[in-house]
Protein backbone atom coordinates (compact mmCIF):
# COMPACT_ATOMS: atom_id res chain seq x y z
CA UNK A 1 0.00 0.00 0.00
CA UNK A 2 1.33 3.54 -1.01
CA UNK A 3 1.20 5.90 2.09
CA UNK A 4 -0.43 9.52 0.94
CA UNK A 5 1.47 12.24 1.47
CA UNK A 6 0.46 15.15 4.19
CA UNK A 7 2.57 17.72 2.98
CA UNK A 8 0.34 20.81 2.25
CA UNK A 9 -0.48 21.81 -1.35
CA UNK A 10 -2.10 25.25 -2.35
CA UNK A 11 -4.94 24.78 -4.19
CA UNK A 12 -4.51 25.58 -8.35
CA UNK A 13 -5.98 28.16 -10.27
CA UNK A 14 -7.63 27.03 -12.97
CA UNK A 15 -6.23 28.65 -16.48
CA UNK A 16 -7.39 28.41 -20.17
CA UNK A 17 -4.51 28.51 -21.94
CA UNK A 18 -3.84 28.81 -25.92
CA UNK A 19 -2.54 26.49 -27.94
CA UNK A 20 1.30 26.09 -27.78
CA UNK A 21 4.10 25.41 -30.37
CA UNK A 22 7.35 23.79 -28.42
CA UNK A 23 10.63 23.52 -29.75
CA UNK A 24 13.11 21.22 -27.99
CA UNK A 25 14.62 17.89 -27.30
CA UNK A 26 12.70 15.04 -26.24
CA UNK A 27 13.68 11.38 -25.26
CA UNK A 28 11.20 8.76 -24.02
CA UNK A 29 11.28 7.77 -20.19
CA UNK A 30 10.58 4.86 -18.25
CA UNK A 31 11.99 6.40 -15.45
CA UNK A 32 12.05 10.17 -14.40
CA UNK A 33 15.91 9.65 -13.77
CA UNK A 34 16.67 10.47 -17.10
CA UNK A 35 15.13 13.77 -17.27
CA UNK A 36 18.11 15.99 -15.75
CA UNK A 37 20.18 15.39 -18.26
CA UNK A 38 18.17 15.96 -20.67
CA UNK A 39 17.61 19.33 -19.08
CA UNK A 40 21.79 19.03 -19.48
CA UNK A 41 21.84 19.01 -23.15
CA UNK A 42 19.25 21.48 -23.89
CA UNK A 43 20.11 24.16 -21.81
CA UNK A 44 22.83 25.92 -23.70
CA UNK A 45 20.23 26.21 -27.01
CA UNK A 46 17.85 28.63 -24.64
CA UNK A 47 17.95 32.25 -25.85
CA UNK A 48 19.44 30.68 -29.27
CA UNK A 49 16.58 29.23 -30.81
CA UNK A 50 15.05 30.70 -33.95
CA UNK A 51 11.29 32.46 -33.37
CA UNK A 52 11.70 31.41 -29.33
CA UNK A 53 9.23 33.60 -27.54
CA UNK A 54 10.22 34.87 -24.38
CA UNK A 55 12.34 33.40 -21.65
CA UNK A 56 9.86 30.73 -20.33
CA UNK A 57 11.32 26.98 -20.47
CA UNK A 58 8.79 23.84 -20.68
CA UNK A 59 8.95 20.25 -19.43
CA UNK A 60 6.63 18.73 -20.76
CA UNK A 61 5.06 14.64 -20.33
CA UNK A 62 3.14 13.49 -22.81
CA UNK A 63 2.44 10.45 -24.67
CA UNK A 64 1.84 8.15 -21.64
CA UNK A 65 1.37 4.25 -21.78
CA UNK A 66 0.00 1.58 -20.28
CA UNK A 67 2.81 0.75 -18.17
CA UNK A 68 3.63 4.60 -17.22
CA UNK A 69 6.38 5.25 -20.21
CA UNK A 70 6.31 8.62 -21.30
CA UNK A 71 8.16 11.11 -23.54
CA UNK A 72 9.51 14.33 -21.90
CA UNK A 73 10.08 17.39 -23.99
CA UNK A 74 12.68 20.19 -22.49
CA UNK A 75 11.82 22.95 -24.94
CA UNK A 76 10.45 26.91 -25.63
CA UNK A 77 7.67 27.85 -27.26
CA UNK A 78 8.54 29.11 -30.73
CA UNK A 79 6.15 31.34 -33.05
CA UNK A 80 7.07 28.66 -35.93
CA UNK A 81 8.64 25.76 -35.93
CA UNK A 82 12.55 26.24 -37.44
CA UNK A 83 14.09 23.73 -39.26
CA UNK A 84 17.20 23.30 -36.87
CA UNK A 85 18.53 22.01 -35.04
CA UNK A 86 16.61 19.24 -37.06
CA UNK A 87 16.68 16.28 -34.04
CA UNK A 88 14.56 18.42 -32.31
CA UNK A 89 11.12 17.61 -31.54
CA UNK A 90 8.42 19.89 -32.87
CA UNK A 91 5.62 19.27 -30.62
CA UNK A 92 1.85 21.27 -30.89
CA UNK A 93 -0.05 21.80 -27.74
CA UNK A 94 -3.64 22.07 -28.02
CA UNK A 95 -5.76 25.09 -26.35
CA UNK A 96 -6.57 23.24 -23.03
CA UNK A 97 -7.79 24.34 -19.65
CA UNK A 98 -5.33 23.65 -16.60
CA UNK A 99 -5.05 23.05 -12.79
CA UNK A 100 -1.84 25.02 -11.95
CA UNK A 101 -0.15 24.07 -9.03
CA UNK A 102 3.11 25.65 -7.50
CA UNK A 103 6.16 23.81 -6.61
CA UNK A 104 7.89 26.27 -4.93
CA UNK A 105 11.32 24.56 -3.45
CA UNK A 106 14.46 23.43 -4.81
CA UNK A 107 13.53 21.20 -8.07
CA UNK A 108 15.09 18.38 -6.62
CA UNK A 109 12.00 17.88 -4.80
CA UNK A 110 9.62 18.36 -7.50
CA UNK A 111 8.49 14.83 -7.58
CA UNK A 112 7.47 15.48 -4.35
CA UNK A 113 5.17 17.94 -5.51
CA UNK A 114 3.85 16.00 -8.56
CA UNK A 115 3.07 13.10 -5.93
CA UNK A 116 0.48 15.55 -3.75
CA UNK A 117 -0.77 16.88 -6.89
CA UNK A 118 -1.89 13.05 -7.87
CA UNK A 119 -2.45 11.57 -4.70
CA UNK A 120 -4.88 14.10 -3.52
CA UNK A 121 -4.66 17.80 -5.09
CA UNK A 122 -6.92 16.91 -8.65
CA UNK A 123 -9.49 15.60 -6.24
CA UNK A 124 -9.50 18.28 -3.50
CA UNK A 125 -9.60 20.82 -6.21
CA UNK A 126 -12.66 19.10 -7.74
CA UNK A 127 -11.21 18.39 -10.96
CA UNK A 128 -10.46 15.68 -13.25
CA UNK A 129 -7.57 15.05 -15.48
CA UNK A 130 -7.48 14.84 -19.26
CA UNK A 131 -5.95 13.12 -21.46
CA UNK A 132 -3.41 15.65 -22.71
CA UNK A 133 0.12 16.81 -22.31
CA UNK A 134 1.55 17.80 -18.98
CA UNK A 135 3.56 21.22 -18.69
CA UNK A 136 6.01 22.42 -16.24
CA UNK A 137 6.81 25.82 -16.77
CA UNK A 138 9.92 27.36 -15.82
CA UNK A 139 9.08 31.22 -15.94
CA UNK A 140 11.79 33.89 -15.86
CA UNK A 141 12.54 33.71 -12.28
CA UNK A 142 13.63 30.08 -12.41
CA UNK A 143 17.23 30.11 -11.68
CA UNK A 144 18.48 26.20 -13.29
CA UNK A 145 21.91 27.09 -11.58
CA UNK A 146 20.81 26.72 -7.97
CA UNK A 147 17.49 25.00 -8.54
CA UNK A 148 15.36 27.76 -7.15
CA UNK A 149 12.83 30.29 -8.13
CA UNK A 150 9.64 27.74 -8.75
CA UNK A 151 7.57 25.84 -11.12
CA UNK A 152 4.13 26.00 -12.21
CA UNK A 153 2.75 22.33 -12.87
CA UNK A 154 0.27 22.33 -15.19
CA UNK A 155 -2.55 19.86 -15.47
CA UNK A 156 -4.77 19.49 -17.90
CA UNK A 157 -8.33 18.94 -16.67
CA UNK A 158 -12.36 18.56 -18.40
Amino acid sequence: MNSVSTQPLMPPRIVKAAPLKLFGLSQRCTTNAIIPALWDRFVPHIGHIQGQVGAVTFGVVYNVDENNHFDYLCGVEVRAFPSHPAEFTRLEVPEQSYAVFEHRDHISSIQHTWTLVWERGLKEAGCQPADAPILERYGEQFDGRTGLGGVELWVPVL
